[in-house]
């Protein structure tokens, strides 16, 4: 079975966690289409020699009525489709996943002093 590697792009931007990182949307009537702009400022990634690098700017844009990635750069470097894909879930795993439980515990106080 084939990934829809365009497909599967624009579900971690618009139905995950990454959806955070949305910055802009084309005007309507614009005649890019209707595109979603997702930033990622200052991104982590490794790079082909298992190096840790540090982009300026990860942007990917998607095409918000058929849900599919539109094209994306890593600071002045074009990405395709499967490369997005895999920045985005290295991400999702790595990066986002610990910012959303380190937000969720945020929200829990377990001092004792509040116990009822």
């Amino acid at each position: 079975m084939d990934c829809d590697y365009e497909a599967m792009c624009a579900t971690l931007c618009l139905e995950q966690t990454q959806a955070v990182h949305y910055y802009a949307r084309t005007p309507e009537g614009s005649s890019l289409g209707n595109i979603a702009g997702f930033f990622f400022a200052n991104f982590a990634y490794v790079d082909n020699d298992c190096n840790y690098q540090v982009a300026d700017l990860f942007a990917v844009d998607i095409d918000l009525d058929t849900k599919r990635f539109v094209k994306a750069k890593l600071d002045d470097i074009n990405v395709n489709a499967k490369e997005t894909l895999i920045l985005l879930w290295f991400n999702t795993i790595a990066a986002q996943h610990v910012k959303l439980h380190a937000m969720a515990n945020w929200g829990v106080n377990v001092d004792e002093a509040l116990a009822d």
